[in-house]
């Protein structure tokens, strides 16, 4: 029964019962309260404020839950037409290509004017670059010492190892294996005693006879050898022997037959040209072909020693290793110090190019160009915005049920109203996002975004209208058929039903309640009614089978507030939903636009195409 019929109901049977009337509930209690003229005891005053409290409180219990709210059903018509296939909407342009430069600095030179055009590559204005150009200056003043910081410690750890720079015998080892040791110290002497050497004098008289290259016969007195050597050096210098004779110094090398050692006396003579023999002036002490002190490339722990005093060692062997494992992490900082002075230097230059020395990096109309002096800091404050008005672009937001018939590419027709006619332009769907975003309502939507070809006609901030036709293709969405608002679409178990308005039931109606249907409570005279579906938009589905045009069907409820009061609820969810059946597990497949539910608030945004859906459908709910 409906709930004013039970309140009919009600209302007789108290009427057939009726008892003589009583006093009014508050006029009994006021007789047992003290009459005028006798002052009441406070135990009484209490008593009766007590019973008056719990009176309220049991008439408010009473209105809470034994006074009905009435619900109002909504419901809706299924019609005859061509589903109409397009989404459309409205959007705000935007230039699809923009730049803003702002300023600050001091303003040397200025160029334009809002309103100008100008093509890529203009200049725009200079501004004092002297601040920048002295950062540089200082940034390359600290590079260069971190350039000398990082070729020492280079140099240090490529000195941990010490190996020997020729072939030779090493000799007074002045390390131990871990010590410590400071980069320079003196580790051992390592000596080439393969070939001897003497540096003598010869009077100039001979210096026709004497080039690099020479041989000649060395004697070695104390041990009484007389070996061949020859001239490896001559250099023509200003010395006087004791007797006046003016000499020039000869470098003499030989072979060491393994007696000679470093300080022994020897003298040389050769045949001159004419066959005479030449003596050397003075005789000279021998010194070792080559010799070097041994030094410590790094500080730090001497972790090995890997030769003995006299032990004859290779060109390239490793004579000793310093840990010096602390110089790498000093490497590192300078490096990255280094990296951040280079980054810096190369960002100065840049800006000096093109920040201080503004080119226009689009073509386009100047919408902004000024400037002013802040007195704070002394320094010009202003911008330049170009905008390229050849193709403008308006955001937008598909519902995530829409966002299935559209791709990226899509031809989109746009059209702009005027006081005095509709100007269309090609435009073209040109970038559709892939993940949806949520709003506070629950509706999810993806961001895209429309490409106008204006040509200069459109101005930024125009509103404008598009319209999307994605019908091309799809045979069952263009056909006539009964259709249904898409909100009375419900969902059992196997597949959908309507719930329909009918004298008698229906002879296919199905018990909601048996069948796993998502809409179980509906009004007396409503049925639920299997039904086979087809495409869809954001407003209406095709009805196959199962019920014909014309009929009433069921939406959902709404709550009318009890008692007169003028506020609404909707039973079972949000006034939008609550007749809508469960699509939790995943969307059904309709044959004609992709397998996903539309969304079931409408199929635009505001605007529309002039003329209304082909389908001339009415509005439901």
């Amino acid at each position: 029964m409906e709930i004013n019929e039970l309140r009919a109901i009600a209302a007789e049977e108290a009427a057939a019962d009726a008892v003589p009337e009583k006093p009014p509930l508050f006029a009994r209690l006021r007789e047992k309260l003290p009459q005028k003229g006798k002052k009441p005891s406070r135990k009484q005053t209490l008593l009766a404020l007590a019973i008056v409290a719990a009176l309220a409180a049991a008439f408010g219990i009473y209105k809470l839950f034994f006074t009905a709210e009435e619900k109002i059903a909504l419901t809706g018509t299924t019609t005859y037409g061509t589903l109409d296939a397009a989404i459309e909407g409205s959007g705000t342009t935007t230039p699809a290509d923009s730049v803003t430069y702002d300023v600050n600095g001091t303003v040397l030179e200025w160029y334009v004017s809002a309103g100008d055009e100008v093509q890529a590559g203009d200049l725009l204005y200079v501004l004092d670059s002297t601040d920048a150009e002295d950062d540089i200056l200082d940034a390359e003043v600290e590079l260069e010492d971190l350039y000398e910081q990082l070729s020492e410690l280079q140099e240090s750890i490529a000195g941990q190892t010490v190996t020997a720079a020729f072939s030779g015998r090493v000799e007074n080892i002045s390390a131990e294996a871990g010590k410590k040791v400071q980069s320079g110290a003196t580790l051992c002497k390592l000596i080439d005693d393969s070939r001897m050497k003497a540096t003598l004098y010869f009077s100039y008289s001979y210096q026709n006879d004497i080039q690099k290259g020479t041989q000649l016969t060395m004697s070695v007195p104390d041990q009484m050898l007389a070996l061949t050597g020859k001239v490896t050096d001559v250099q023509y210098v200003d010395y006087v022997t004791s007797e006046g004779m003016k000499c020039f110094a000869v470098t003499v090398e030989v072979s060491n037959p393994g007696s000679l050692t470093e300080g022994m006396n020897v003298t040389c003579r050769l045949e001159g040209a004419d066959g005479s023999e030449i003596y050397a002036a003075t005789d000279a002490a021998l010194e070792y072909a080559d010799s070097e002190t041994i030094t410590a490339g790094a500080s730090g722990e001497l972790t090995s020693v890997n030769v003995v005093n006299y032990q004859r060692v290779s060109a390239g062997q490793t004579l000793f290793y310093i840990d010096a494992s602390g110089y790498q992490t000093q490497l590192e900082t300078v490096q990255k110090q280094i990296e951040s002075y280079e980054e810096k230097i190369a960002d100065l230059q840049e800006s000096i190019a093109t920040e201080y020395t503004r080119y226009a990096d689009i073509s386009g109309r100047v919408v902004t160009a000024d400037y002013s002096r802040n007195r704070m800091t002394g320094t010009d404050v202003g911008s330049v915005v170009i905008y390229d008005q050849t193709s403008m672009q308006i955001s937008v937001n598909i519902d995530e049920l829409d966002a299935d018939r559209l791709m990226q590419g899509m031809a989109v027709t746009v059209y702009r109203e005027t006081s005095s006619n509709i100007v269309y332009y090609d435009a073209t769907l040109s970038y559709l996002s892939l993940e949806a975003t949520s709003n506070s309502s629950g509706v999810s939507t993806f961001a895209a975004e429309i490409t106008i070809d204006s040509k200069g006609e459109l101005s930024s901030g125009v509103t404008v209208y598009y319209y999307i036709d994605t019908s091309e293709g799809e045979s069952d969405g263009t056909e006539e058929t009964v259709l249904a608002p898409i909100s009375a679409l419900c969902s059992y178990d196997d597949g959908y039903y309507l719930i329909v308005q009918s004298d008698k039931k229906p002879d296919n109606a199905i018990d909601p309640e048996k069948v796993g249907g998502s809409v179980t409570d509906y009004p007396k005279g409503y049925y639920a009614v299997p039904v086979e579906v087809g495409s869809y938009n954001g407003s209406y589905i095709q009805i196959l089978s199962g019920v014909e045009q014309d009929q009433t069907v069921f939406l959902r409820y709404q709550n009318a507030a009890p008692g007169g009061g003028d506020s609404t609820s909707t039973v079972g969810g949000d006034e939008s939903g609550s007749g809508m059946p469960d699509f939790s597990g995943g969307m059904p497949d309709f044959g004609g636009n992709g397998g996903n539910m539309p969304s079931f608030g409408g199929g635009g945004s505001g605007g529309g195409m002039p003329g209304g859906s082909s389908g001339g459908m009415p509005s439901f709910g």
